[in-house]
């Protein structure tokens, strides 16, 4: 995944979120984009249906969505609200997270981006 304002020195797990995304006590804030390769986004999309309602249950999600678009297919944003770093941890730490990651990693063209977001106040 390629993440912005970050080094490979400071960001846990796997090069995922940034160290200090995943210290923070404050809500935290990623917004990203996905492309499946061409012929795999029925795959695709149905691996990301699939874990959008178990993620929107877990603690500490405060917003979870995912958008498409018919001009585009296969072309997915990703938007997230946690209420801390401690629980988007724990989020990508699920089994099903860990599953899903790995599924997708054989359809996703080019890398997963993702824009970690810092409130203006």
């Amino acid at each position: 995944m390629s993440t912005d304002n970050t080094t490979p020195d400071d960001t846990t797990p796997d090069g995922l979120i940034p160290a200090a995304v995943l210290a923070s006590d404050a809500p935290v804030a990623v917004y990203g984009y996905a492309r499946a390769k061409a012929g795999e986004e029925g795959r695709m999309l149905g691996e990301i249906q699939a874990i959008i309602g178990l993620t929107r249950k877990e603690d500490g999600c405060e917003q979870y969505v995912v958008h498409t678009t018919p001009d585009q297919p296969g072309a997915f944003a990703f938007y997230e609200r946690w209420s801390s770093g401690a629980h988007l941890l724990a989020h990508v730490s699920q089994p099903f997270m860990q599953t899903y990651f790995a599924a997708i990693a054989g359809l996703v063209e080019g890398e997963l981006e993702a824009h970690w977001l810092h409130p203006l106040s």
